[in-house]
């Protein structure tokens, strides 16, 4: 949506604010009774506006100022270009490095951390070994972010 109707988006997030009632009335509204354009505008404003981007929870930190991010101007052409060399995919780990596993091949790893709550699909011990294992043996570079649970250390202890 960003790619051919950036101008209508930005317009219509131009003069929104960091507030929990307008955050609460995206949550609300019913992407089925949306255009495109407005289902874009609501992800983006929802993302941008919830704790961790986890879109389920207004909120910031108490120690700064609310994020801008989404009401500058050339936010979405940051975002574009900031995606312009990057894959998006929605595959298992094990898939994306049998895809995608080269020399030249940078993965940024954030798997689920390890005895936490709040994620949508569990990421359990034998999902990290086998992560774990693919890691150790693959050409390419990765930056891993991970928990610091007594478990997790061990498991990565390698990295």
């Amino acid at each position: 949506m960003i790619k051919y109707h950036k101008a209508e988006i930005a317009r219509l997030l131009q003069y929104e604010v960091c507030s929990r009632d307008l955050f609460n009335e995206y949550m609300n509204l019913l992407p089925e009774a949306l255009t495109d354009i407005q289902k874009a505008t609501r992800f983006i404003y929802i993302l941008s506006q919830s704790f961790a981007s986890k879109g389920n929870h207004f909120g910031y930190g108490t120690t700064s100022r609310p994020n801008l991010q989404i009401f500058a101007t050339g936010h979405l052409k940051d975002v574009k270009e900031r995606l312009r060399n990057t894959y998006i995919e929605n595959l298992s780990f094990e898939e994306i490095f049998k895809r995608y596993e080269r020399e030249r091949t940078f993965f940024f790893c954030d798997p689920p951390y390890f005895e936490t709550c709040g994620y949508k699909n569990p990421f359990t011990e034998e999902d990290h070994t086998r992560l774990c294992e693919i890691l150790q043996n693959i050409k390419g570079k990765f930056l891993l972010t991970i928990n610091g649970h007594t478990k997790v250390r061990e498991w990565y202890k390698d990295f």
